[in-house]
Parts: structure tokens; sequence; C-alpha cells
């Protein structure tokens, strides 16, 4: 016989969101600038978790991308400066009757246009190189582009480890898990009762194991991954405080009243939040599963509420869809390198005049729009300097979750983020009957209740729905359909519920 090999499927690149990121800093100056401005610039507010997304990666590529544009424009203004000086001094000296010197600067202010035209070009040319580069060489998306400050560096890299979560006002009107993303679930499991000992194997009564919440949340996290399947699934315990309250945990949590919060807090605070949560602070098991290349990331938040001798679980579901129509790869990227340079050099025939005429108006916008900033960020200082207990240090939403648009949901993401969510909640059910019988304590409360459960743990993916949050049977809440986060429609690229961002021009 002849042994046929299987042919391999072409799969997912595993960080696929952050490289199509990286790229639409470099095609996209507006996105690039929205990204320094929430990662790498002064600011009060927290910032949300771009889940699944390197953002070290991003804000180097955004870095790279805005020094980039800025240094085109600081050249293109030169020039321009230059054409105006010679068609200005050219036009006094035929007036003077200086034909011969007057014809020579209006004959050198020829070669201004094809100056600026090779400027436009090398710009054009450097951004789709490296777009090019972010999709097709393989190392690390973070390699291709230059470091940036140390300090920027560490705080970037404290956000991957991040275990509070304050959030803004605004957020808390719709949910309270900033960059999670579109809900589609939310339930309070009916209570069972923990206070009956389970019996041994020859029947004697067993001794129960005290417990309490942090010890079921700490056996959740190390076992959830293993029972689920699903080797992407992440665990982490995360405060999450109402921005008004920051300023109550004191230095631990903000060191400095006039700098964003910490992202990373002593576990004790966490450990605090969950046993004994505080008036707008509660911890969380936060649980993310990724599909193939990160293009849906689905959020399982859980909290055990024991008031003894009742246990229940709060769990609150949500799905990230793919990126929206801004971040996709751009037609003309397609082809070969020779053919890309050529559309590049006919697009900058096309855009020199309007690029050289509007450096100056660039080079001031973008000073007037950082005064303006600098501007708004004096005056909330000086306010919180005389009582910053007021100030609302929350995030209204994260970098992922604008980035995102519901209409990206097609079939197959639909049932990955179907499965995860089920994966998830059976598997949850599993490890809490598993550490009840640790702890010697009579799980069949639970395992009667268990089925019930999971067929009342469903959501509708028809489309999304603006609220209806209803009560079901047995103490049982779900939402009616995914319901969008806040903030859309601003931000990292804006999608409205419906939909994505626009796209932009080539």
């Amino acid at each position: 016989m002849v042994a046929i090999k299987p042919s391999i499927l072409p799969v997912y690149l595993p960080d696929l969101v952050t490289r199509r990121m990286c790229a639409t800093a470099h095609l996209d100056a507006g996105f690039a600038r929205e990204v320094i401005e929430e990662y790498a610039e002064d600011g009060l507010n927290a910032v949300g978790p771009a889940l699944g997304v390197n953002l070290v990666a991003v804000v180097r590529h955004a870095r790279l991308a805005e020094e980039r544009g800025i240094a085109r424009d600081r050249k293109l203004a030169a020039l321009l400066g230059l054409l105006l000086a010679l068609l200005v001094s050219g036009g006094a000296l035929l007036a003077t009757g200086n034909g011969t010197l007057g014809l020579a600067c209006l004959a050198a202010s020829a070669t201004v246009l094809p100056g600026a035209w090779l400027v436009v070009f090398r710009n054009g040319w450097a951004a789709r190189s490296m777009a090019l580069a972010l999709r097709d060489d393989l190392s690390p998306p973070q390699s291709l582009a230059p470091p940036l400050p140390a300090q920027l560096e560490r705080r970037l890299d404290d956000l991957k480890r991040v275990n509070i979560i304050p959030y803004h006002a605004d957020a808390e009107a719709r949910t309270p898990f900033v960059g999670s993303g579109w809900r589609i679930s939310e339930s309070v499991w009916a209570p069972v009762d923990v206070s009956r000992p389970a019996k041994g194997p020859a029947g004697q009564i067993l001794k129960p194991v005290p417990f309490d919440v942090c010890d079921l949340h700490h056996h959740l996290a190390q076992r959830l991954p293993g029972v689920t399947g699903l080797g992407n699934l992440k665990a982490d315990s995360r405060l999450y405080v109402r921005g008004l309250h920051v300023v109550d945990l004191g230095p631990e949590v903000l060191p400095d009243p006039l700098r964003q919060p910490l992202a990373v807090i002593p576990d004790a605070l966490v450990q605090e939040g969950a046993d004994k949560p505080g008036g707008g602070m509660e911890t969380y098991l936060s649980l993310r599963a990724f599909s193939g290349g990160g293009k849906v990331v689905v959020s399982v938040h859980l909290r055990a509420q024991l008031h003894w001798p009742q246990l229940s679980w709060e769990v609150a579901a949500y799905v990230l869809p793919p990126l929206g129509e801004r971040f996709d790869e751009p037609p003309w990227l397609a082809g070969t390198r020779a053919r890309l340079k050529a559309r590049t050099a006919a697009h900058a025939v096309h855009a020199t005049s309007e690029a050289l005429l509007r450096s100056w108006s660039r080079l001031g916008g973008r000073s007037w729009h950082r005064a303006l900033r600098r501007r708004r960020l004096t005056r909330l200082r000086k306010e919180i300097r005389k009582d910053y207990g007021r100030y609302d240090y929350g995030a209204r939403s994260s970098l992922r979750e604008q980035a995102s648009a519901w209409s990206r949901m097609g079939y197959s993401e639909l049932r990955d983020a179907q499965i995860y969510f089920k994966s998830i909640v059976q598997a949850t059910l599993t490890c809490t009957e598993s550490f009840l019988t640790e702890h010697h304590i009579d799980a069949s409360d639970l395992r009667s209740q268990r089925q019930q459960i999971i067929r009342e743990q469903v959501f509708n993916f028809n489309g999304v729905i603006h609220g209806g949050v209803q009560a079901g049977s047995e103490n049982q809440m779900t939402v009616n359909g995914p319901v969008p986060p806040p903030g859309g429609g601003t931000g990292a690229g804006g999608p409205s519920p419906e939909g994505g961002p626009p796209a932009p021009g080539n």
C-alpha cells in the first residue's frame, strides 16, 4: 500500500490581530495618533485591557509611523517655503528689470515639485513596505520597529499582567468589564447548600474542610484550562473598581493623584476584593479564550458569592468580534513588490501637490492638538489638587474593543464563541464540584442543578440587541442578544454597534 500524506491546511498566525493593527498604523495616520495618545502620552485615566494584542509592538509601530509622517511634513514644509521664496524672488527680480536672475529663480522653483514627489514616494514606500513585512515576515512584529523608551515599555508590559481595572461611570452604564466587548450572557446561578458534609467510601461522615471565595477562585484558575480542553484559555483574578473610588485604595493603586493608576497592584488587595468586596470594588476570575489568530476573544467573568451556607456563581460572558474594515489589508497590497512600488509611485504623483500645500497646516494642526490636550490635562490637575477624590480615573473602553465590528462575526466565529462559552460553563460546574468534594462537602445540590444550568446558558447571535436583559426561571438571568460595549464609535477605529469603522484611503 502507498501511504498518502494528508495535506496541511494553512492556519492563522497567532499574532494576526497584532500584525493587522501594526500594519494599519503605517497606512492610517489617524489610527497611529490614537494609539500614541492612548498608550504613549501623558494622561490621567486607566486604559482598558487590549485582549490578545501585543501593545509593545503596536505602540512601537505607531510611533515609527508618526515619526516618519512628521519627518515627511517637515521636509515638505521646507520645500514649500523654498518654493514660495523662489516664486516671490523671481517675480520681484523680473519686476525690477533683473530678468536673467528672475528667470533663474523661476526655473529653480520648477525643481521643487519633483523633490516633493520624491519625499512623498519614499514615505509611502516605507509605510507600504513595512505593511508587507508585517504580513510576510514571521519575525515577532515588535522586532520590526525600534524600541520605545524603557519606562514606557515597562508600563506597557505591566498591562499584560494587569490585575486591577478601574471602569468609568460612562462604561458602567452598560458593563464594568471594559475591554471585553459585546455582552452575550449574564446570569446568577441558583445557590447551592454547602453546609452538608460528604460521606466517605465506607459511608462515614467526613469532616468538612473550611474554605473561602479566594480558595475557590484559585482552584478554578488552576483547573479550568485543563478541564475545558481549550489550550489557549487564560485565567486571572482581577479587581474591578469604579473609577471614582480609585482614590480610596490609597498609594498602592494611585501613588500620584496627578498620574494614571497602576495596572498591577498587590495580590492582597485583589484577594480582599474576592473575599470581602467593598463599595464598587469586586474581584472576578476573568477567563479569556482566543480563536485562531485571536480574531475572536470570548471572556467569561466569574464571581463566587458565599453567604453561608449558600454558594452561588455570578457569570458574565462577552465576545470581542474580529477587527473592523479599517484593519483589512488593502487590495492594492496584493502582487509583487515591483508592482506595489509602481502603484506607490503613481499614487505619489496624484498626492504630491496636496501633501505639499497642506504640510504647514498638518504640522500646525499637530502642535495645536497637543497644546489643547496639555491645556486640558493642566486644568484637570488643578481641579484634582483641590479635591482629587472627585475625579473618575476609570477606563471607558480599550483599543481592541473599539477596533472590533460585530458585523464581522461569521459562521465559524459564532460557532467558536458558543463552543468556548459552553465549555467554560461546563468546566466551571465540574471544577466547583471537584472543589466541594475535595473539601468533604456534599455536592448533590450542584449535581442536581447541573443540567438545568447548562441548558439555560444560551444566547442569541441573531444580531445586536440594545438591551434586552430579562429574568428567567430558577433565579436565572439571561440576555436576549449581544449588547454592544460602551463608547462604540470613538477611539481607536470606532465601530458602531452594527459594523466596522470606515476604511482608509490609498
